[in-house]
This record gives C-alpha cells, sequence and structure tokens, in this order.
C-alpha cells in the first residue's frame, strides 16, 4: 500500500509539472506575441500618424525660411531644416507645409513669383489647414538689401573688399510711407485670403527681427555709419508698426520678433542675427531661429 502510494504521488507530481510547463510555454507564447505586437502596432501607428496632425502653412520672406548660406537659384528657396516654421512644427506637432522662400515680397504670397518661377505661396493654404505663419514685408521695402550694399559699399572705402560684396552696387534709396502702406494692405490682403480658404485657421503673423537698435554702437560686424544704423532702426521700427496694424486689422495674432531681439542685434553680446559679411549677412543664426520659433510656441500653448 504505501508503495502504491508512493507511486500515486510521483505521478501526481509529474503532472503538476507538465502543468507548469504547459502554462509557462504559454505564458512565454503570449508575452512573445503582445512583445511582437507592441514592436509592429505603433510602427504601422507611426505610418500615419504624421497625416493625422493638423496642418501648418509657413509663408513669407528669408527671415522665415532661415537660409544658411548665400546660395540662391530658381530652385532654392533658401529653406533650411532648423528654420522657426520647421522648429514650431516640431516641437508643437504639427503637419509643415513650408511655402517660405528668400527674397520673395507680399505680392509673391498672393501671385505667382515670377523672378522664382514659384507659384503663390497662398495657394499652400487649403481647408484643413489649422496654423499659418506669415514673415514677409522686409523685401517690400529693401530692409536687409540696402543694409548688405551700404555695408559693402563702406568696408570697400576703408580698402576692404569682402568675398560676394559687389562695392559698385548703390543703395536703393529709402523706403517712402506709401512703401509701409503697400505693405500693411498686402499683409490684410492675405490674412483675408487665408480666412477664406481656410475659415479656422489660426493666422500669425511674425515680423522680422532687428538688426540694430538705435542705442546700438557700431561693432566690426556691423560696418554701418551713425546715420545709417539710425535709419536702419527706423525701417525696422515702421515695419513692425505695418505688421502690428494688419494683425490687429484682421484679428490675427503678432509675434514681435521686433520687440524680443533688441537685445540680441548684430552688435549685442549675444546676437540673433549674422553680421556682415556673413552666410547670408543680417539674417537669422541658429539662436536666432530658435528663438523666434520659442516665441511662437509661447503664443500657441493654451494659457
Amino acid at each position: 500500500m504505501p508503495s502504491s502510494r508512493f507511486q500515486l504521488s510521483r505521478v501526481m507530481i509529474v503532472i503538476v509539472a507538465m502543468a507548469l510547463v504547459a502554462g509557462l510555454g504559454v505564458a512565454i507564447a503570449t508575452s512573445r506575441d503582445a512583445h511582437s505586437g507592441a514592436s509592429t502596432t505603433p510602427t504601422m501607428a507611426a505610418a500615419h500618424p504624421k497625416a493625422e496632425l493638423p496642418k501648418y502653412v509657413a509663408m513669407g520672406s528669408s527671415f522665415a525660411s532661415g537660409p544658411s548660406s548665400n546660395k540662391r537659384g530658381v530652385n532654392n528657396c533658401g529653406r533650411s531644416d532648423d528654420n522657426y516654421p520647421s522648429r514650431v512644427a516640431e516641437t508643437m506637432h504639427y503637419r509643415l507645409m513650408d511655402v517660405t522662400c528668400a527674397g520673395s515680397t507680399t505680392s509673391e504670397i498672393l501671385a505667382p513669383s515670377k523672378r522664382y518661377h514659384k507659384p503663390a505661396q497662398i495657394n499652400a493654404v487649403t481647408a484643413d489647414t489649422s496654423l499659418v505663419t506669415i514673415t514677409s514685408g522686409g523685401n517690400d521695402v529693401g530692409y536687409i538689401g540696402r543694409l548688405g550694399v551700404q555695408s559693402c559699399v563702406n568696408l570697400a572705402m576703408s580698402g576692404l573688399t569682402p568675398v560676394h560684396c559687389n562695392a559698385s552696387r548703390i543703395p536703393a534709396p529709402a523706403p517712402t510711407p506709401a512703401d509701409f502702406v503697400k505693405v500693411e494692405q498686402n499683409l490684410i490682403a492675405i490674412a483675408r485670403e487665408v480666412h477664406k480658404r481656410a475659415p479656422k485657421a489660426r493666422i500669425v503673423f511674425v515680423d522680422y527681427l532687428p538688426v540694430v537698435s538705435a542705442a546700438d554702437i557700431v561693432c566690426p560686424g556691423l560696418p554701418l555709419a551713425p546715420w545709417e544704423v539710425l535709419e536702419a532702426s527706423v525701417v525696422a521700427d515702421t515695419l513692425a508698426g505695418a505688421t502690428a496694424r494688419a494683425a490687429r486689422a484682421t484679428g490675427s495674432t503678432l509675434v514681435q520678433a521686433s520687440q524680443a531681439g533688441k537685445a540680441h542685434t548684430v552688435c549685442s553680446p549675444e546676437p540673433w542675427l549674422q553680421g556682415f559679411p556673413g552666410r547670408p549677412p543680417y539674417h537669422p543664426t541658429t539662436a536666432g531661429k530658435a528663438g523666434v520659433a520659442k516665441l511662437v510656441e509661447d503664443v500657441l500653448r493654451p494659457r
């Protein structure tokens, strides 16, 4: 009898052990399947999330496209991967349609660019657009181009002629009040057209970083005469004023890079713009692009 009981105990132990092994096998298989699903499901989800993100259209000139070199051409709008629209899209989770183009004017947002053979930037705005940023008007009034020519001429007169500097050029005349009125009218027209195409889109005007402020002391990276510094400051402030009025008239959000940038002009301890000569001169540095992006992100975050 004891022997029979012992045999039964051994059988029970074997049965229990087999059950445990079977259970463990099921658990391992389940775990493997779950792990496999975890690795494939996100991959499938990751294949589609970008299409599901809200659409963001960035329009404007080089202060938005953020060129990282002097290179220009028919097929090159000077868009960099770290420009402020790209940074905003990544941080705030938008699907970016970047149609910014270096050298463009407000008119080339509303109509095709004959110079660069590009379609009107406004064409990127569709009914599903959630956000639009606009940085434009500087080229309408010759803001940066004029400073570049003045700087080149001044260096040549002092006996220095940097590469890519044509000292025989003559600076364009200073912009007139009518030029700024035209910029304001065009910016208003752009915002109204956006509203027509995308009634639910939020419009954010982002004005220009200032190259100088009236209080700046000229440094090696800013080869301008004192009166040219003052003039550049007036142009920047007047352009900012035109942008602000357009934002108010259309109920748009305004990001004042023109104000935040006064602590980061070319001759400041922490400049957000390259000096002269630069690649390209008087355009946002990496720090400048990041600084403007943060200003935009701050107004987009819920309060």
